[in-house]
């Protein structure tokens, strides 16, 4: 048996047993892939590699810490009434016009995976209350978990923190430097469209703005309105203050930035059962953390295995247009085992490696887009099946796919076109 073919019969045997475990054993996600990189390296002959499970576990624990981290300062902000008050003042000041409106709770949505680079982080912190305040203007279900899954989407891959291109950048040997542009052009106005074809034809010219502030009504933070938004501009001023002054400001990682963040959303929180809202963001966000743990053990057992090579290989020297085929259809379908992390791991470094006569800055964000896409594609559709939870839609997910249909497509398309004329678009690079 050739070398190729017994690689080939180790991807084979991973992606059975995934699908063994996640569609006929029920079994969450994380150990599909956990089983799966098991008997990739068992049928590769390396044993059960006990510590390349371990040590892969461990490639994505700095993300998992901006998870974490991120996840807590935006549940304390949320629970001392600073989302309550940021929501009520959008409101407020923009519910004369249905269609703005619609487009800045949209970047609501945006906004705390932004700053987390986790869509889902993104949906357990504000889903709960953009929903409500959709529903109330009318839009179904369906419609309102599409609504919220596009948005995160959208907000992972809008700077600063866009984790596929860190991914991808680092497999490159490229520093992360100079996506701000690029990825802001690529994310807000595809989530303001978005916004507007999932939601817009569902409303009215006019809005009720009583019946709509009545569903954001609760705790206001000390320094009222104001002290609402103190958390998320120190956080903000911080990240600012690290990339404009490196030299002169000292680095602290994102990590921290969000651990600050969260102290002074306690601090100016009037009452706040600090422990259980820990507690209770840990048990929320625990999904994501153990997928992305799974993803870095399968992505080691591929790189052991040599399957991850063979995907190197393959795609370095197929035609440039069927590596263009590839990057639209393969790399968001590649989602419903890896996601998007591992789909940015394992599909989008080969992809960049054989794109590098392109301006590789804008060649990688437009595949960050594209990999965003994954954590969409099902069974795995880890930020529609999130937004399912949060909006308590129990209908099939093949429904609300429907409703992100149009948008998708779009990003997918944007996001190739970026690659493919990406050295003509050097001039978004700030």
């Amino acid at each position: 048996m050739s070398q190729t073919v017994h690689t080939l019969l180790t991807l084979a045997s991973m992606f059975l047993v995934f699908i063994i475990t996640t569609r006929t054993l029920k079994l969450p996600p994380a150990f599909g892939m956990l089983f799966g990189a098991l008997c990739g390296a068992i049928v590769a002959g390396q044993g059960i590699a006990l510590r390349h499970l371990i040590e892969g576990g461990f490639m994505y624990f700095d993300v998992v810490m901006v998870i974490i981290t991120a996840s807590i300062f935006m549940r304390l902000w949320s629970k001392s009434g600073g989302l309550n008050v940021f929501v009520r003042d959008l409101i407020r000041w923009f519910s004369w016009s249905p269609s703005l409106l619609l487009i800045l709770l949209m970047f609501v949505m945006m906004l705390p995976a932004a700053l987390t680079g986790s869509g889902t982080a993104a949906i357990m912190a504000a889903g709960s209350l953009v929903a409500t305040v959709l529903e109330k203007m009318g839009l179904p279900k369906k419609n309102i978990v599409g609504f919220i899954a596009m948005g995160a989407v959208f907000g992972l891959v809008a700077p600063p923190i866009n984790i596929p291109a860190m991914i991808i950048s680092t497999g490159i040997n490229m520093p992360y430097d100079g996506f701000f542009g690029p990825l802001l052009i690529l994310s807000l106005p595809l989530g303001a469209a978005a916004a507007l074809l999932i939601g817009r034809k569902h409303i009215g010219k006019s809005l009720n703005t009583s019946v709509l502030l009545s569903t954001v009504q609760g705790e206001t933070p000390r320094l009222g309105s104001f002290g609402a938004y103190i958390p998320l501009l120190s956080v903000i001023v911080i990240m600012i203050l690290q990339r404009a002054f490196p030299r002169h400001f000292p680095q602290i990682g994102n990590t921290m930035v969000f651990v600050i963040g969260s102290i002074v959303a306690a601090a100016l929180s009037k009452k706040l059962m600090l422990i259980d809202t820990i507690r209770s963001t840990l048990s929320d966000s625990i999904g994501v953390c153990c997928l992305l743990i799974a993803v870095g053990s399968i992505v080691q057992v591929m790189t052991l295995t040599g399957v991850r090579g063979l995907l190197v290989v393959t795609t370095i020297s197929a035609p440039l247009t069927l590596l263009f085929v590839l990057l639209f259809l393969g790399l968001p379908l590649s989602g419903c085992v890896l996601g998007t992390y591992g789909a940015a791991s394992v599909f989008g470094i080969p992809f960049m490696l054989a794109l590098l006569g392109r301006n590789p800055i804008i060649a990688t964000a437009g595949i960050s887009l594209i990999a965003g896409l994954a954590t969409l594609t099902p069974p795995t559709a880890l930020d529609g099946r999130a937004a399912m939870l949060v909006v308590k839609y129990e209908g099939s997910y093949s429904e609300v796919l429907k409703t992100m249909a149009v948008p998708a497509i779009a990003a997918d398309i944007v996001g190739t076109l970026f690659v493919i004329f990406a050295s003509s678009l050097s001039w978004l690079i700030l």
